[in-house]
Formats: C-alpha cells, sequence, structure tokens
C-alpha cells in the first residue's frame, strides 16, 4: 500500500513540476522579450503574443503550482525527523527513483539549453552564418536554463539532504548513482567528441580539403557550436566528478558507501572503453590518410587525394586522439589507483581484469572487422568478382580496413598477451574469474550474430540462384565481404570457445569432492569464523544469519 502511495505522490509531483516549470519559462520569456533579450517580435508578428503568452503561463502556473505544493509537501512529510517510518520514506526506491529522473531531466534541459545561450554569445565573437533552420532564442534559452537550473539545485538539495539524515542502503544508495555517473559519462564523452569536433574545424579551416564546397556558416557556427558544447559538458563533467570525489574521500558512511561502488567501476570502464575505440579509429585514419594516396585511392569528394588532404587528415587524426588518450590513461590509472588504495587484494584484481579485457574486447572487435573485409576482397580477386576491376571504391576501401585490421589485432594481442600470462600463472582463479567469462561470452555471442548474419546473406544468393531468382550483381562480388566476415568471426568464435572450454574444465575440477557429490541433498561449505582478540563471535554469526537468503541455514560444527 505504501509503495503504491509513493508512486502516486511521485508521479504526481513529476509531471505538475513540469507543468510548473513551463509555465514559469513562459513568463521569464515574456520578460526578456520585452526588455530586447528575447526574439523581439513572436512568430508571425502578432502584437498580442505577449498577452496570449502571459494567459497561458498564469494558467499553467495557476494550476501546477498549488497541485505541485500539496503533493509534494506530502511527501516530504514522510520524510521529517521524527515522522513516523521516516528513514523508511527517505530510503524508498520510489524516491530514489524520481529523485533520479527529475535530476536526469531537469541537467538535460539545462544543458540544452547553456550550450545554445553560449553558442550564440561565441558565434557573435567568432561571426559567420547560422542554418537557416536554427532561430536564434537567447531569451528562451536563458529562461530555460534558469527555471531547469534552479529546479535541479533545489532537487540536488534534497537528496543531500536526505543523505546527511543517514545511512542509505539498496535502491535509495545506488539510484541516484545512476544519475550521478551516467552525468559524468556523458559529460566526458561530448567533451572529447566536441574537442575533436573543433580539431576538425581547425583543420579544415587551415587546410581546406580538395574539391570541398564550404557553406557560408561553416566556420564560425561549427567552431562556436564545437566551444559551447566544451564549455557546458566540461562543467558537468567536473562538477559531477568532483563531487563523486568528495564522496568518495567522506570519512562517514558515504564513503564507505561510495568507494567500493560498482557504478563507479563501470564509469572507469566505460570511459576506457570509449577512448581505446577512439584512439584505435582516429590512429586508423591517420595511417588510412597515408596509404590512399600510395594505392592512388580518390577521395570522397572523387578527386585525388594531395599533400595538404593527407596532412589534413593525419594531423587532425592524432592530435584528436590525444585528449581520448589521456582521458584512457587518467581513468585506468584511477580505477586502479583507488582499487589499491581499498587495500582488498582482490578488488586490485578485479581492476587489472577490467582494463586488460576492455581494451582487448575493443581492439578484437576493430581488428576483426578490418580483416574479416580484407579477406572479402581476396575472395573476391581469387574467384572473378568485380569489386576490384578497375579505378574502384575498393583502394579507399584497402587503405581504410589494412590499419583498422592492423592496429586493432595489434591493440588485442598487447592485452591478449598480458591477460593469458595472468592465466598461466594462476590458471584456476583466472578461470573463475567473472571478468574474464563475461568477456569470451560477449566475443562468442558476437561472433555467433555475425555468422548467422553473413550465413543468411551466403544462403540468401545459393537460393535465389538455385529458385532463378533475378537478384542482380556479381555473385562472387555480393557474397565476397559475407563470407569474408563468415570465416573471421567462425576463427574467432572457434578460438575463444576453445578458451572458454578450458576455463569450465578448469573450475570444474576445484570443485571439492563434498560440494560435487551433494547431489539433491544439502549442499555444505565449511567455513571458520574468526575476530580480533576480545570481539564477540556469537553476536557476529547472529547478524550474518538474519541476513542469510531464504533456505540457507548456519549451523555450528
Amino acid at each position: 500500500m505504501q509503495t503504491v502511495k509513493r508512486l502516486y505522490l511521485y508521479l504526481m509531483s513529476g509531471i505538475t513540476l513540469g507543468v510548473l516549470a513551463v509555465g514559469l519559462r513562459t513568463v521569464l520569456l515574456v520578460l526578456f522579450d520585452a526588455i530586447g533579450l528575447g526574439r523581439g517580435d513572436f512568430i508571425g508578428g502578432d502584437p498580442n503574443a505577449d498577452r496570449q503568452q502571459l494567459s497561458l503561463a498564469a494558467a499553467l502556473i495557476g494550476v501546477g503550482l498549488p497541485v505541485w505544493a500539496i503533493h509534494w509537501w506530502l511527501a516530504e512529510r514522510g520524510v521529517r525527523p521524527g515522522a513516523t517510518h521516516s528513514d523508511a520514506e527517505r530510503g524508498s526506491a520510489v524516491r530514489a527513483l524520481y529523485l533520479t529522473v527529475a535530476l536526469a531531466v531537469l541537467l538535460t534541459f539545462a544543458a540544452a539549453a547553456g550550450i545554445e545561450l553560449l553558442r550564440g554569445v561565441l558565434q557573435g565573437i567568432l561571426g559567420g552564418d547560422s542554418p537557416e533552420f536554427l532561430v536564434p532564442d537567447a531569451g528562451g534559452n536563458l529562461a530555460t536554463l534558469l527555471v531547469a537550473g534552479i529546479a535541479w539545485a533545489y532537487h540536488v538539495s534534497i537528496r543531500r539532504r536526505d543523505m546527511r539524515a543517514g545511512p542509505l542502503a539498496g535502491a535509495a544508495a545506488w539510484l541516484p548513482r545512476v544519475y550521478l555517473y551516467g552525468a559524468a559519462l556523458a559529460g566526458i564523452l561530448a567533451l572529447l567528441q566536441s574537442v575533436r569536433n573543433l580539431v576538425e574545424v581547425i583543420g579544415d579551416t587551415l587546410l581546406v580539403p580538395a574539391g570541398a564546397v564550404r557553406e557560408p556558416f561553416a566556420g564560425g557556427f561549427q567552431a562556436a557550436s564545437s566551444l559551447s558544447v566544451i564549455g557546458v559538458s566540461g562543467v558537468i563533467w567536473l562538477g559531477h566528478w568532483w563531487y563523486a570525489g568528495r564522496l568518495v574521500r567522506d570519512a562517514s558512511w558515504r564513503g564507505d558507501s561510495e568507494r567500493p561502488a560498482r557504478l563507479r567501476v563501470a564509469y572507469y570502464v566505460g570511459v576506457v572503453l570509449f577512448a581505446v575505440f577512439s584512439v584505435i579509429q582516429l590512429s586508423a585514419a591517420a595511417i588510412s590518410a597515408v596509404l590512399v594516396p600510395l594505392v592512388g585511392a580518390s577521395s570522397s569528394f572523387g578527386e585525388r587525394v594531395t599533400g595538404t588532404d593527407m596532412a589534413r587528415v593525419v594531423g587532425v587524426s592524432l592530435v584528436s586522439a590525444v585528449p581520448w588518450a589521456i582521458a584512457w590513461w587518467f581513468h585506468r590509472a584511477g580505477l586502479s589507483n583507488e582499487a589499491t588504495a581499498s587495500g582488498d587484494p582482490g578488488r586490485v584484481t578485479t581492476a587489472i581484469r577490467l582494463d586488460l579485457h576492455a581494451a582487448a574486447l575493443v581492439g578484437l572487435g576493430f581488428g576483426a572487422v578490418g580483416f574479416g573485409w580484407l579477406l572479402g576482397m581476396a575472395v573476391d580477386v581469387l574467384f572473378g568478382g568485380n569489386r576490384t576491376l578497375g579505378d574502384g571504391f575498393w583502394r579507399s576501401e584497402l587503405a581504410m580496413f589494412v590499419p583498422m585490421a592492423l592496429i586493432g589485432s595489434g591493440v588485442w594481442l598487447w592485452r591478449w598477451w598480458r591477460i593469458q600470462a595472468r592465466q598461466a600463472a594462476n590458471a584456476v582463479a583466472e578461470a573463475s574469474s567473472t571478468v574474464r567469462r563475461t568477456y569470451l561470452l560477449i566475443i562468442l555471442a558476437a561472433s555467433v550474430i555475425a555468422s548467422l548474419s553473413s550465413a543468411a546473406l551466403v544462403l540468401y544468393r545459393f537460393f535465389g540462384a538455385i529458385l532463378g531468382a533475378n537478384l542482380g550483381g556479381n555473385t562472387v562480388a555480393e557474397l565476397s565481404t559475407p563470407i569474408g566476415v563468415l570465416v573471421v568471426a567462425g576463427i574467432v568464435a572457434l578460438y575463444h570457445g576453445q578458451v572458454l572450454r578450458r576455463d569450465l574444465a578448469l573450475r570444474a575440477a576445484e570443485i571439492p569432492p563434498e560440494e560435487a557429490t551433494a547431489g539433491a541433498a544439502e549442499a555444505q561449505r565449511r567455513l571458520v569464523l574468526t575476530g580480533p582478540p576480545g570481539s564477540d563471535l556469537g553476536t557476529a554469526l547472529a547478524d550474518i544469519r538474519a541476513d542469510l537468503p531464504p533456505g540457507y541455514r548456519l549451523d555450528e560444527g
């Protein structure tokens, strides 16, 4: 019953908060427009537009404010100090879900408005025209930023107050972490991608690509857009990461809860995955730019590649890769350092495994795609296809997939050698690792999906030929890439399948005889409980018994 009540209160609070926010934004929009900060006349030039907008705003506020205030007062009444079941209300999953969603939505609107507002200011400095479909709206963006920002700050204060009142566990602890580390992850990824976009704009400005047609708004608008995203996403990432760091360093229950949080580890691994992906992609693009003129390929504009084109792509790619490489180093070091500081050897080992397997996974993905495509080209040449005849696109494909295959497989070998060295040193422990097993299963799943897709295309052409269907195109050329992908995916699946089988055999061999033969009877495992001198082992044992799952019991031998 309480859960249904909470769902109602927080759902209505969220909906009416949105209605109230729209009304307040409309009031500010009219105010800013009146003082000349907005767009001037509304679209259509209606002189009565301000009155219409104010009427709408009054209606929204008149409905939204009292309904929101009543429902939010009822929700807050349950968490007041001294209230009955205040800890249960403060620690409820529904309240945590509401705060998580509210913070995420409000931050999204505030960030979008801040980016547009900053872009307008920067474009005024840098010059250049905006696209026709983009109507500047400084007043609307400022109004949105103020309303969403104030509401966001209010909900942050509510969350911090809940945390100050005492320990939170379960969903009340981890759900808001989804917002915290999700915002940090989105912020740093947007920051790094915008840095890459800005480098491309600078490169295109200094070294114009051969045959490129520059739009009149391209330079100033694109630079302003990239800089505005860099500014806003940088603030979002730094702010959330700084706050997360404060929680980790906190000496109270908040630090004890935050330091081992899996979502914090997931954030580190997420950044590492994206960073490795971008470093490989950009490095491959730089090498590809060197290979394009060597193999006689043409640019995407149909023109022969010049030295200026090559210098631009190589320079932009390498410079853009530097921030991603720094992010990779920074986050893998942070993951390792925090694990070491915990003093838990198991956590240190897990951090090493996550770092190695994340890079190996991305590297293998690039390498498999590259070799699959190149093998398809070889099939086309050997069996009389027409993909590689004449001065066609195949030269560009060759220049693109050769570095992808070499760099990707190189990164995989670099990390996989370390992984296998650790496995050789402690075979059973590594075979029992969840990280290693997850890595192998992801690869097997991806390989099976790629194999099935490629096999379906091969069978499609095969049955089409049997039934006399006119499928068009050269059969060998059409089947070359699916065959290449099928072969490479099969090799990858077979190799990693054998590794997984060996791991399973090692784990099975280490199961104690009494556990392996327990059968349908009760499974048992004998443990020894120890504690510091003078500790009350009986109380500790009672606490452990109280937390056992249903169907389990703890007996004294």
